[in-house]
């Protein structure tokens, strides 16, 4: 059985590291040009750089899709700690004065939004992650 110890550093793990990349591949596609179809040969054997940055921002869109999703299923409060401390970098004092929670509250909040927030996102996908983990 997978503790809640194990299933919260796996949330925070993914909101810190993959969140925050798709939020700013998202910000970034400003900066995608448009993809080179002459049919002249190119120096570089890697492909399209703007196609790969397309897919990677399809991609980055996709994965923010599903987040929002999982936050709509959750609570309301504990969404709103996990969207500010992950979505929009606010502290947590920040948070508190938003919410005009304590900083308790905050914390509270947050360690039971972790465990929602995983069985929420994709099917349970970062609990079934967890599972995988542990039998190999």
């Amino acid at each position: 059985m997978v503790e809640d110890k194990e299933i919260e550093s796996e949330v925070v793990k993914f909101l810190d590291r993959d969140v925050r990349r798709s939020i700013m591949l998202i910000h970034s596609a400003t900066s995608i040009s448009s993809p080179s179809f002459d049919g002249m040969p190119k120096a570089s054997s890697n492909g399209n750089s703007s196609e790969r940055k397309m897919v990677a921002y399809a991609d980055a869109k996709a994965k923010m899709e599903l987040v929002n999703s999982a936050f709509d299923m959750m609570d309301d409060d504990e969404a709103a700690v996990l969207q500010g401390l992950y979505v929009k970098g606010w502290t947590i004092t920040k948070i508190s004065m938003e919410l005009c929670l304590s900083r308790r509250s905050v914390f509270r909040l947050r360690k039971r939004g972790l465990l929602d927030f995983a069985y929420c996102y994709n099917a349970g996908e970062l609990i079934d992650r967890l599972t995988s983990k542990e039998t190999a």
